[in-house]
């Protein structure tokens, strides 16, 4: 698969509300992600962790991804995010996904949103 068709793949995983297979799928076992500038995540288990924590008090999850592209190993993804999550209320989040590929998996992930 190309860069842009494993993006397409990972992000329809996520959009189905699927996340955890989507990251067993694709992500390294030492994938490095990280929100906005906020410290790092090191290892698939410390993002997955993150994930479940925010996923188990998720009320609702639309999400919708508007665009996306790849230049040799990095991709590219526009998201829209509506959700409720239990204390916080609903929110939009628009969001960018820059990924680093490597052997079909993601290595480096930063998301950037408001």
């Amino acid at each position: 698969m190309t860069t842009l068709e494993l993006d397409q793949a990972l992000n329809a995983l996520i959009a189905a509300g699927k996340s955890a297979e989507a990251f067993e799928k694709y992500y390294a076992e030492d994938v490095v992600a990280q929100e906005n500038d906020e410290p790092e995540r090191h290892g698939r288990a410390a993002w997955m962790k993150a994930r479940h924590e925010l996923e188990k008090n998720l009320k609702s999850f639309n999400a919708k991804v508007f665009t996306n592209a790849a230049n040799g190993d990095v991709s590219f993804s526009e998201w829209e995010y509506n959700v409720e999550i239990a204390g916080m209320g609903a929110m939009r989040i628009t969001q960018v996904a820059v990924r680093r590929w490597k052997d079909g998996r993601v290595v480096r992930e930063r998301f950037y949103h408001k």
